[in-house]
């Protein structure tokens, strides 16, 4: 047990044990000075892992005053905005920490309604400059959040994240925490809720079709999202660069510097296709109908985990007399990747989009980010293809060393595949023979 919640009409708050900045609310606090240098703590944390975007965007904010909270950008954090709590500065009159913890507290809630949002993550705030301990500072927050929400009507998710900076406890030491807590503030404890794994199942759906106008901006949507994808991989390019340029590593930068350019390529691609997409939007709605007597396909899967379900699944494009387009085109070693420019034409080229995901994220392309299968994904939903996705089902039969194993990977594999569950056609495949025959079927319903 690593979090507990506790509910206060229709909004929560939530304890947890971890690392804020992996948190996926609209928000996320930052305590620091009135300068906000970020240099020390969770402020840190927070730069390390948004970029420097977020320090620049404070720079033209500061200085600021202690009690203020201060909004900057999330940089390549998934949150969207940074409210920074000042909690070390100036004190013009005698003020107890434990007011300035209080006040910063309130105020951030007090935006996040102004902002129509309703999600937010909180640190320990203070819980250094203000000589509190964690403990302390949670019960402090947690009973100026609770009386915040029992007396309003909003929808707010709270987190208060707690983060064991020395690795030193134990599974029974949130527990004795949580205990701990309840003691020291029993009005909250009442107000604990029991969560209830749900298992979720997925299945083909139907319903009314999207408008024109629904179409539109999920693809507006789809392109910003990749525009974004794209501009945190240069913001990350970038500090290699200056890293190899200070080591006097002329190969490794050299090797960046391509990448870079080559990111840039694909960013200016995307502008266009996304002013492009505004224009249309606010023009004609007249369309250019291209028939084709042949529909091409775009088989989009990793290779390793899945080469067998490839050879099959190519097999029953081929009785469906369509067009194959797919890796085994792009060279004679299926990880000899294509540049990501390779990879996006084909994709806007094809008829119909089928992607396929197993246990591996794939290689991740130095230019985007994120792993060719994944680009080619979010490239098929920015360009409105015919999309038919299949995931593997959690007791299919594979072999361990198939299995992702590099964290990354893994938790951008989690992450892609929560994102095709929200999609409208989903089928969860067993075996190789179980996907081609779904593949075959599926495919008359869309020539």
């Amino acid at each position: 047990m690593t979090e507990k919640t506790y509910k206060f009409g229709k909004s929560s708050l939530t304890l947890r044990f971890g690392d804020i900045t992996k948190t996926d609310t609209q928000v996320i606090v930052s305590s620091d000075d009135y300068y906000l240098s970020m240099g020390g703590g969770v402020s840190a944390s927070i730069l390390n892992a948004g970029g420097n975007e977020i320090a620049l965007d404070a720079a033209k904010k500061v200085p600021a005053q202690l009690g203020d909270v201060v909004i900057t950008t999330a940089g390549r954090l998934q949150s969207q905005f940074v409210f920074h709590a000042i909690t070390i500065g100036k004190i013009i009159a005698k003020t107890e920490p434990k007011e300035i913890v209080k006040s910063a507290t309130i105020k951030c809630l007090d935006l996040l309604h102004s902002l129509s949002l309703n999600s937010i993550s909180f640190p320990a705030i203070g819980a250094g400059a203000a000589g509190f301990s964690y403990e302390e500072v949670a019960v402090e927050m947690a009973e100026t959040i609770s009386e915040y929400l029992s007396n309003s009507n909003l929808e707010i998710e709270v987190i208060i994240y707690l983060f064991d900076r020395y690795g030193r406890m134990q599974p029974t030491d949130y527990i004795t925490f949580f205990e701990a807590f309840a003691s020291k503030s029993p009005r909250i404890a009442e107000k604990e809720i029991k969560k209830v794994e749900r298992t979720k199942t997925f299945s083909i759906k139907s319903g009314v079709a999207d408008t024109e106008q629904e179409i539109q901006a999920k693809r507006l949507h789809n392109l910003r999202k990749l525009l974004g994808s794209l501009e945190d991989q240069r913001y990350s390019l970038e500090e290699k660069l200056v890293e190899y340029l200070g080591a006097n590593d002329t190969d490794a930068y050299n090797k960046v510097k391509e990448k870079l350019r080559e990111n840039e390529e694909l960013r200016l691609g995307r502008l266009k296709e996304l002013k492009d997409l505004t224009d249309l939007s606010v023009g004609t709605n007249q369309k250019t109908v291209i028939i084709k007597t042949n529909p091409s396909v775009f088989l989009s899967s990793t290779y390793v985990d899945l080469v067998e379900h490839r050879k099959l699944l190519i097999d029953q494009i081929s009785r469906r007399k369509m067009i194959f387009i797919g890796m085994e085109h792009f060279g004679a070693d299926p990880n000899n990747h294509p540049p990501a420019s390779k990879i996006i034409a084909e994709v806007n080229g094809a008829d119909i989009y089928v992607g396929v995901f197993g246990v591996r994220y794939g290689s991740i392309d130095p230019a985007t980010g994120i792993s060719m299968t994944e680009l080619e994904f979010q490239q098929a939903k920015t360009s409105n293809k015919k999309m038919l996705l299949y995931l593997i089902k959690d007791t299919a039969n594979v072999k361990v060393s198939d299995i992702e194993r590099d964290p990354i990977g893994k938790e951008k594999l989690e992450k892609l595949k929560t994102e095709i569950k929200a999609m409208k056609t989903i089928y969860f495949f067993d075996t190789a023979e179980d996907l081609a025959r779904q593949l075959y079927e599926d495919l008359s319903k869309i020539q």
